[in-house]
């Protein structure tokens, strides 16, 4: 804001106070809408005068604009590469985190494992309770040893045409019965037993020894280290950038992570509710890995535009009004206001249109200025990559 407006506001502000008899909410519609033009006229009068008065001052004093410059910083504006982004919010996921579940009821004899341990593909981590099923299996496994005992003698003398054949197919079918028992105990067994269905490292261990665990129930949570991966719900009218090879840029900003990886897969379903579709990425360093949760957020960062010779400024560079964009440009001391176009955007800069390559563009304090103000020229700063 300058001088002059400060100025004005406070004429303003005094008008309002000497002649506002009535607060604006007891004032009716008509009345406000008369108010708000005399006001209106009001300020514009004085700004006339101002201007009239320091044009007075400065004919009588040559270094008043100079006094009331405003400092300000600025970059030099020349063409370089840009590239342009569209930035969309997305999670960290892993393909295999499991919850493991009993299959019998039966209460939990022992726990192998702890929270944060490394296990292997196949290592037992849970019991419970058997051992009724042991002691049927070691009494089958007895009666199995006579049987197939039996069933060679049989067999033997059945060849030599000894004995009969109803002995011999008697005695195959008790060996044979008894060690479908003997499987079938076997497999109720195993199912007492919690595994590792890959290498992995345990994340929760969601039961106690001597708790009675029932089919369904969670007992414990694992989770490969290997199969991160990177999903993003991108709207579908930007399906045409997202292709299966395209390299994305990745920020996980918990963690501070960024790094680059193509994308892997992208859904052929698009969601008739949310209109979007799914972007995933896996090639994630080995370094990072480690680091990752499930469920932290990650933002892609899709390559929209790329603009090989760029005339590039800050964001705080760009002013607004209405849809008008425009710029400050020092020249001889004085800010100039310039028309330009935004083309793209990337975090905290601009790709624009309609200044030249070499201009001075004004970034700190540019939304203090006013066209024809005079400036100082502080600091130069620079432009992010």
């Amino acid at each position: 804001m300058t001088r002059a407006h400060t100025l004005s506001l406070l004429a303003v502000l005094l008008f309002w106070g000497c002649h506002s008899q009535s607060k604006p909410g007891q004032l009716s519609v008509e009345e406000k809408k008369k108010k708000v033009e005399e006001l209106r006229k009001e300020i514009f009068r004085l700004q006339q005068e101002i201007a009239e008065l320091e044009k007075a001052i400065q004919a009588e004093d040559s270094t008043y604009a100079r006094k009331k410059a405003i400092p300000v910083g600025f970059t030099v504006v020349q063409p370089r590469y840009f590239a342009a982004f569209l930035q969309f919010q997305g999670n960290v996921d892993n393909r295999q985190v499991v919850t493991l579940t009993a299959k019998v009821p039966a209460p939990v004899t022992r726990i192998y494992v702890q929270e944060g341990q490394t296990v292997a593909a196949g290592q037992l981590l849970l019991e419970q309770e058997a051992e009724v099923l042991r002691k049927n299996i070691a009494e089958v496994r007895t009666r199995l040893e006579l049987a197939r005992t039996l069933y060679e003698k049989q067999k033997k003398l059945y060849e030599e045409g000894i004995g009969s054949e109803v002995q011999y197919l008697t005695a195959k079918n008790n060996k044979e019965s008894l060690e479908a028992t003997l499987a079938t105990l076997e497999e109720q067994l195993r199912n007492t037993q919690i595994r590792a269905p890959f290498a992995g490292k345990v994340d929760a261990v969601q039961v106690r020894v001597g708790e009675l665990l029932a089919p369904g129930t969670p007992a414990l949570r694992l989770v490969s280290p290997g199969q991160w991966e990177v999903k993003a719900e991108i709207p579908e009218s930007y399906l045409y950038l997202a292709q299966p090879g395209k390299k994305v840029d990745i920020w996980v900003p918990d963690l501070n992570l960024s790094f680059s990886a193509p994308i892997a897969a992208v859904s052929e379903n698009i969601s008739p509710l949310s209109r979007t579709f799914t972007v995933i990425v896996r090639e994630i360093p080995l370094a990072y890995r480690t680091q990752l949760r499930p469920n932290l957020i990650a933002y892609v960062r899709l390559p929209e535009r790329e603009i090989p010779q760029a005339l590039v400024v800050p964001t705080e560079a760009v002013q607004f009004q209405d849809t008008l964009a425009y710029v400050y440009v020092a020249q001889g001391g004085i800010a100039r206001r310039r028309k330009v176009r935004v083309v793209a955007t990337r975090g905290g800069d601009v790709a624009i249109e309609g200044v030249q390559a070499g201009d001075t563009v004004i970034t700190t304090g540019a939304s203090l200025l006013g066209e024809g103000q005079a400036i100082l020229l502080s600091s130069v700063e620079g432009i992010g990559f």
